[in-house]
């Protein structure tokens, strides 16, 4: 069976033992890859315990102006070719994804 989106976004046991998606950073692995000015090109957020080289991750890419101000977040193309928010990349091949 193929393992869904879905199935990556990160959970916890809320109450009753119910499943909740984890929306908080806090919650979430994070990875970040500055540029030479220190700005966050990519971030990225998995479940706690997450592989980088799995295909788990949440990843954006920010693109700042001159003055380093951020002017947009980006989102990688699933191999559908649309931008997404799924936790369905891997950080490792980050540089690799088509953003838009």
């Amino acid at each position: 069976m193929a393992t869904t989106s879905t199935e990556n976004r990160p959970y916890k046991y809320g109450a009753q033992d119910r499943r909740e998606f984890i929306v908080a950073d806090s919650e979430q692995e994070m990875r970040f890859e500055n540029d030479a000015n220190g700005n966050a090109l990519y971030i990225g957020y998995a479940k706690a315990d997450s592989a980088e080289g799995d295909a788990v991750w949440k990843i954006s890419f920010q693109a700042y102006d001159a003055n380093s101000a951020i002017t947009s977040r980006k989102w990688p193309q699933n191999a559908s070719g649309i931008a997404t928010t799924n936790y369905e990349f891997s950080w490792t091949a980050r540089a690799g994804y088509t953003f838009s």
